[in-house]
């Protein structure tokens, strides 16, 4: 973010050593870092918040023409469309899906004239 190196650092710490000496440089090291962490907080709440807003007004603009996002807005039929109602007939359901035939009920193929006459025997 700020691209500040280890060399940077040192030099920081050395400073704060110096300044401030050995007995309140942690107390000033841990007072900086909570401001730090408060700071990154806020920033990170006020973010979320402003891309929560950006997305319930984005659905609200979707709610309010519910075509828009299946058709283009510059089209002229976007805003023609009215809602149809649902087919007539019972709603669909797992037991309507297409089954295979069954076997059992299929009659018992015949022999059919030709097979009778290779079975003769000449």
């Amino acid at each position: 973010m700020f691209d500040i190196g280890f060399l940077e650092l040192m030099v920081v710490a050395v400073l704060g050593l110096l300044v401030l000496g050995p007995e309140r440089l942690p107390k000033a090291a841990r007072t900086v870092g909570l401001f730090v962490g408060r700071i990154r907080r806020t920033l990170n709440n006020i973010q979320e918040d402003l891309e929560r807003q950006v997305r319930t007004e984005e659905l609200r603009e979707k709610l309010k023409d519910p075509y828009a996002t299946f058709l283009d807005d510059d089209s002229p039929s976007a805003r023609q469309i009215t809602p149809q109602a649902p087919p007539e007939g019972p709603p669909y359901s797992s037991a309507t899906k297409a089954q295979p035939p069954e076997t059992a009920a299929q009659p018992p193929e015949t022999d059919t004239q030709a097979d009778k006459d290779s079975s003769r025997p000449s």
